[in-house]
């Protein structure tokens, strides 16, 4: 197994406010306070109607670019006061209905210990991807934005996938999944601990985040001693 190994990256403790700015330019093309995609390679339909990142004391509002500017300013009255999802959608649908409604914890990951021997655990490598066949065919497909995938492989399988779910310049957001029957076994937390540790030695802020009915996910992050610095809201619309 391939090891990461340290570049004298040094980490500099980040507010919670910061860690939320991060993480917003990491999931969206952002131009302000607006956002004009998903930051993914693949062209977009859903790009969300409203992005909330909340902290102790900040709410980060994002709005879609296409959003009339009347709009938004009816929607940041609304946000004075406590957060009222109804009102919130109804609001929105006098421009699209909304279809999704997106809500849980973001986690910075602090510095972790990864085991110095993990035979299971392997870097997806262009020599060794057949190992993504037959559970993971879509990170394969998109292997280079994905990059770096780390695996649990058995049986010449990789039945457990730690990967990257959206890129900056600043930070990467990690993709987790596990197949069922693979669960439950502590597979996850081994490789969160290992990709978080390899995204930090290439001089990048991993982060982590899930939605609340994810109890699976959160159960890795409490495992793993993660902090919460904030929640993500979205809604998207048809």
């Amino acid at each position: 197994m391939m090891k990461p190994t340290k570049k004298g990256v040094t980490t500099i403790p980040l507010s919670d406010n910061e860690l939320m700015q991060i993480q917003a330019e990491t999931l969206y093309v952002l131009n302000d306070n607006k956002i004009i995609s998903i930051n993914e390679p693949q062209q977009q339909t859903n790009t969300p109607l409203l992005f909330l990142g909340k902290t102790r004391t900040t709410t980060f509002k994002y709005f879609n670019t296409a959003i009339p500017q009347s709009l938004i300013e009816e929607v940041n009255q609304l946000l004075q006061q406590d957060l009222n999802i109804v009102l919130l959608c109804n609001t929105l649908s006098t421009y699209k209905t909304p279809e999704n409604i997106w809500i849980g914890p973001a986690y910075s990951i602090p510095e972790l210990d990864f085991p110095i021997e993990d035979k299971g655990i392997q870097i997806i490598t262009e020599s060794n991807r057949h190992y993504l066949t037959p559970y993971f065919n879509n990170v394969n497909e998109e292997y280079e934005y994905r990059s770096p995938v780390i695996a649990f492989v058995d049986q010449g399988h990789a039945v457990s996938v730690c990967c990257s779910a959206r890129k900056s310049d600043k930070a990467i957001e990690a993709s987790l999944y596990t197949i069922e029957a693979y669960r439950g076994k502590g597979i996850a937390a081994r490789l969160v601990a290992y990709w978080s540790t390899y995204i930090r030695n290439l001089g990048y802020i991993p982060l982590y985040s899930t939605s609340w009915d994810n109890l699976h996910s959160q159960g890795v992050a409490q495992k793993l001693g993660f902090i919460q610095y904030g929640v993500d809201f979205s809604i998207s619309g048809k």
